[in-house]
């Protein structure tokens, strides 16, 4: 049985895509909103071009290199295409059920909210303001305001300082092991792992887990 913390935090620190909404979702969607576009290739197709690591997945670098190999690419169609995508994921962006729930009651606790991502801030508050998420955050950092993304430590140091909070005081939700739990770990804060959202295998369960965002409220025990 996993252990639940104590209720001796002053914030709590959230990772943004894929622990607060499902962003590999939305931009399923945008694939295929660009590609019906086109009408060229698969969405399958394009959703891996965004995900070969040759670019940010962020980058529609990936698209334009999908439109030169299906020899469709123009200046014009690249930002007709470019559009469709964004439109479709924005429009498909939804919090996770329960995620409004467990940030009104800790805001209600009293606890301070931050995001630490590695997308730019005005991308993060975006995002935010689509889901109806932004009114609950104290802090947004994104990776302009380091210059660092995760796992790097300086965007998680910075989101302390800004919160005005020790290592100790705060806990941090992530659906990523790498990124997420192990540099929150690192510079001393209570990592929960954002089970929820995680799309890989990991041969390590850390101590702290989240089945739910809900289940985050009873690991803070805020229920």
């Amino acid at each position: 049985m996993q252990t639940i913390l104590s209720s001796s935090f002053k914030a709590v620190i959230f990772d943004m895509d894929n622990t607060l909404f499902d962003l590999y979702s939305c931009m399923k969607a945008g694939c295929e909103a660009a590609v019906s576009f086109l009408g060229k290739g698969t969405a399958e197709e394009l959703y891996g071009y965004y995900f070969r690591g040759r670019y940010s997945i962020e980058d529609h670098m990936n698209l334009q290199e999908f439109m030169e190999i299906h020899e469709c690419f123009s200046i014009e169609a690249y930002f007709k295409a470019a559009a469709a995508y964004d439109e479709a994921k924005m429009n498909t962006l939804t919090p996770y059920t329960g995620i409004p729930t467990t940030l009104s009651l800790l805001k209600k606790r009293g606890y301070r909210l931050a995001v630490v991502t590695d997308a730019y801030t005005y991308a993060a508050n975006q995002r935010l303001e689509k889901t109806g998420l932004s009114e609950f955050f104290d802090v947004c950092v994104g990776y302009d305001t380091t210059g660092y993304k995760k796992p790097h430590h300086a965007p998680f140091e910075c989101a302390l300082d800004l919160l005005n909070c020790k290592p100790y005081e705060a806990a941090y939700v992530g659906d990523s092991m790498r990124r997420d739990i192990e540099p929150a770990s690192a510079v001393g804060m209570a990592a929960i792992h954002a089970k929820y959202g995680d799309r890989h295998e990991n041969e390590v369960r850390p101590r702290l887990f989240a089945e739910s965002p809900l289940d985050l409220l009873r690991i803070l025990k805020v229920v």
